[in-house]
């Protein structure tokens, strides 16, 4: 077995866990507080501290081998599930406990998700990024997709503690497949900045973005995407199928998996067109992903004379057409990022990514929430992505105007 599939095993394993404990973890503490604004203060309580010490946590992660922070952030994982799962079954649900474990939980998970991201890059050669990334993405949704539905039946029928000692057992196995990698680190210049001061470490990072304007355009694109369409799922989407369409939440849940078949479609493309550098099509790709959007949003404002079904029917084919392109955008970004991006600062380059996501993402929620309220959210939706393709086309406006130019020299000299 190859050291990268050693890898996509224990991701596979890791990847379920994490999936089953954001769908369950919510029932249980709403449970427990009988409070919907409890639950949510818990839930922020808990992911603040894994937020903040993101680029703490990028810097870290440099002094040691990858394989070894990647090794202990899962089986840290597995001794906190066994602990939380073994005081559940001794009846103790304080609440301090689920806060301090749902904290540690938040930390690991994320230094799991920086390490792996690194020992990805060691363990995969530049030319082949681009096809092991689209395999990364066909495992990563198909080893999510029965995940909340497995967590809510063990649940349902055992009860929270039988859930955190099954993902107890997920991140065992998935720390003892870390342990048969066979790695040789490609990363020769660690030695070189391990003299270096934290702060030193944290301001080469911020540098390195600053100064990279290719780093720097596709940084900044990741951003205006999280913070214009990133609330899709929490606000546009249910906004226009069960607030504006009215329909019925259970089959809501449609629209999420076809998303991931879509998702799923485009990793298989990717890995059998290895050959194709979808890289040079980036900015196409942007625009293309933005304009599907618009298409839904303008399906809900033309399509609601119909009958819902078919609106609805019409919506689930452009998302699974939006996955599709979403992960043909991601996939050569996460590439781009992970071939020009030097291995002794990629780390802290995916923590600073992380943690500004993380901070754009809620407030895009917020400003787009406001927004549908007043104008609905199939136009809100609508306008977002026209604001994204004003965006990607002012970022790539030279790679834009070389195409249009050499369409219109293609043109003249047929029409001669």
């Amino acid at each position: 077995m190859s050291k990268i599939e050693y890898l996509f095993i224990s991701r596979c394993l890791s990847e379920f866990a994490g999936a089953i404990l954001p769908v369950v973890f919510p029932l249980f503490i709403l449970k427990t507080t009988h409070s919907l604004s409890l639950s949510g203060l818990f839930f922020t309580i808990t992911m603040l501290p894994s937020v903040l010490l993101t680029p703490a946590m990028g810097v870290w992660i440099e002094k040691y081998e990858k394989k070894k922070v990647t090794f202990f952030s899962v089986l840290t994982l597995a001794i906190l599930c066994s602990i939380e799962s073994m005081l559940l079954k001794f009846g103790r649900y304080d609440f301090i406990y689920l806060v301090c474990f749902a904290i540690l939980v938040a930390i690991f998970s994320m230094m799991l998700d920086l390490s792996s991201k690194v020992l990805f890059t060691e363990l995969v050669d530049e030319s082949e990024l681009e096809k092991y990334n689209g395999i990364r993405s066909i495992l990563d949704n198909l080893s999510v997709f029965g995940a909340p539905m497995l967590g809510t039946l063990v649940y349902g029928v055992f009860g929270f503690s039988s859930v955190i000692l099954i993902l107890a057992i997920l991140y065992v196995l998935a720390a003892v497949v870390i342990a048969f990698i066979p790695l040789e680190s490609k990363n020769g210049g660690n030695d070189q900045i391990v003299e270096e001061s934290f702060v030193q470490k944290f301001r080469i990072g911020l540098h390195f973005i600053r100064t990279e304007k290719a780093i720097l355009k596709y940084f900044l694109l990741i951003m205006a995407l999280n913070f214009f369409v990133a609330s899709s799922e929490e606000v546009t989407n249910p906004g226009i199928a069960i607030q504006k369409y009215h329909l019925p939440t259970s089959i809501f849940g449609l629209v999420s998996i076809a998303f991931s078949i879509g998702v799923i479609l485009s990793g298989i493309f990717i890995a059998k067109n290895s050959k194709i550098e979808f890289r040079k099509h980036i900015s196409k790709l942007f625009v293309l992903n933005s304009l599907v959007m618009v298409l839904i949003g303008f399906s809900s404002v033309f399509f609601i004379s119909f009958n819902a079904f078919v609106f609805f029917g019409l919506m689930l084919f452009f998302e699974v057409l939006l996955g599709f392109i979403t992960i043909l955008v991601n996939v050569p970004m996460t590439s781009f990022f992970q071939s020009q991006v030097p291995l002794n600062i990629q780390s802290r380059f995916f923590a600073l990514l992380s943690f500004s996501a993380n901070l754009i993402v809620p407030l895009g929620i917020l400003y787009t929430g406001f927004l549908a309220s007043a104008i609905g959210a199939d136009v809100t939706y609508i306008i977002n992505n026209i604001l994204v393709i004003v965006i990607v086309c002012f970022a790539f406006w030279k790679e834009i105007g070389r195409g249009f130019r050499a369409f219109l020299l293609k043109k003249w000299k047929m029409s001669k």
